[in-house]
């Protein structure tokens, strides 16, 4: 009798199939079961088994982020220090107090590895800066954050005009991010406005001090005024490795020996250190790719991705397949290589963001070549070509313009197609047409060397095809 056996990835639980009947050892009891139970241990074992890809904490169909916002914050200065020099024969020592250090920065850098945006967090906060400490001792500065996103990234300041819509914005519906935000400004305005915050006293000298003449440091106010008159911030991250600073971090507070002055000796007081910059981001992604296919649901694009490059995208037999860009690299026999990005199907109306709408048609605007992919065994596949242009020109005015290949997919589905096609080229003789079969693998090579010869077209400043 043919037995098979069942092991799982938990030492507890092995089963064993014998006939009609299931026997399992749980530890040292042992139970059988009927074959109509035998589907439910599959499904257990198969449970146990089965490799969950990490999504992030939360269950979600969909991974790919093209677009969020979020909060960047600059760390905060650490606070100067007051102190004074003593010694067995000194008691009265002269101020040596160190200065505090800088908060740290916040940067984001373009990365041709990262795919999407779900790798960035809704806060992004610096480390801050150390105090100052006694014998002149320096604070240390805070450390620095490179936050990775991909090539194609746009980076917005967003400007909010109350404190709810801003808490509002990185995460819609959270009172703690609100609470958190509204304390974190109020601290901020504390800071810079009222002159008595900005100092730290020495133990029980806060009431004894008199700042009204205390003059503050000309950095001091040159950073102050540098924060607020910051210009919007804007920046397109298109190649591997280009940064941009999105928050400054903060100033360090300078410890009492930079206020001693011929009327005070030894001041019992130093300036704090200055909170780090905040700025509310819009992070939209616009994939880049040399080629950019675009077609209908179900028209084949995601096939004829995976018949002519690495990439490997989902294929069924059903519309929508594809929720997010995929890109591929081609490589010709002479080692050339272009990229080629699988752009989610078009339906009528898209513009108005209907279907998958405006989610993904800001990812074609960057691609110099347009390849139209069209389902030739279709009734009337031209007029899906110019619906497909005219969704295009709606988004965008002059968008369909671009050099274009139309390849009519499905080639092999009988004499309908071949009826289409040739009926196609009596319509429209000058129309780059190239039927393919993406599922049979027949007739790419043919339609990848006419993208290749567009591009070069391109890169030569020659004619747009």
């Amino acid at each position: 009798m043919a037995t098979t056996v069942v092991l799982a990835r938990r030492a507890h639980l092995v089963g064993r199939i014998v006939g009609d009947r299931v026997v399992v050892a749980r530890g040292c009891r042992r139970q059988v079961q009927t074959q109509s139970q035998i589907e439910e241990t599959e499904d257990e074992i198969r449970r146990v088994t089965e490799w969950v890809p990490h999504t992030g904490g939360k269950k979600s169909g969909r991974n790919f982020i093209d677009r969020m916002r979020c909060t960047a914050i600059g760390g905060s200065g650490g606070d100067g220090c007051v102190s004074f020099f003593r010694d067995v024969f000194v008691p009265r020592g002269p101020a040596d107090g160190g200065d505090g250090g800088s908060g740290g920065d916040v940067w984001l850098e373009a990365d041709s590895s990262e795919t999407s945006l779900s790798c960035v967090k809704q806060w992004l906060k610096a480390r801050p800066g150390s105090n100052g400490r006694g014998k002149s001792m320096h604070g240390g500065r805070g450390t620095d954050i490179t936050i990775k996103v991909p090539q194609g990234t746009l980076v917005r300041q967003v400007f909010v005009e109350n404190k709810e819509a801003r808490a509002k914005g990185p995460n819609p519906g959270s009172d703690r991010s609100s609470r958190f935000l509204a304390d974190l400004e109020t601290q901020m305005a504390r800071r810079s406005e009222d002159k008595a915050s900005l100092f730290v006293h020495y133990p029980r000298w806060e009431d004894r001090n008199d700042l009204r003449g205390v003059r503050l440091p000309a950095e001091f106010k040159a950073f102050r005024w540098a924060m607020a008159h910051a210009p919007p911030l804007s920046a397109d991250l298109t190649s591997h490795g280009q940064r941009v600073l999105v928050a400054r971090g903060g100033l360090g507070g300078m410890g009492n020996p930079h206020f001693i002055s011929a009327e005070d000796r030894q001041p019992h007081y130093a300036l704090r250190g200055l909170a780090g910059q905040m700025r509310v981001l819009d992070l939209e992604l616009k994939t880049i790719a040399d080629v950019g296919l675009v077609g209908m649901p179900n028209a084949g694009k995601s096939t004829f991705l995976r018949a002519v490059s690495n990439a490997h995208p989902k294929v069924a037999a059903y519309p929508f397949t594809t929720l997010n860009p995929y890109i591929g690299t081609i490589t010709y026999d002479d080692a050339a290589q272009i990229t080629m990005a699988d752009i989610p199907g078009l339906v009528p109306g898209a513009h108005q963001n209907v279907g998958l709408g405006h989610a993904f048609l800001r990812h074609v605007e960057r691609s110099r070549v347009l390849v139209f992919v069209v389902d030739v065994s279709r009734p009337e596949p031209w007029r899906d070509l110019q619906m497909l242009r005219d969704e295009l020109d709606l988004y965008r005015s002059g968008l369909s313009a671009r050099p274009s290949l139309v390849v009519c997919n499905k080639a092999d589905a009988g004499d309908i197609a071949r009826r289409n096609f040739e009926a196609w080229r009596l319509i429209a003789p000058d129309l780059n047409l190239v039927p393919v079969s993406a599922m049979l693998g027949k007739n790419i090579r043919k339609a990848t060397h006419a993208v290749r010869q567009i591009l070069e077209s391109i890169c030569a400043g020659g004619p747009n095809k």
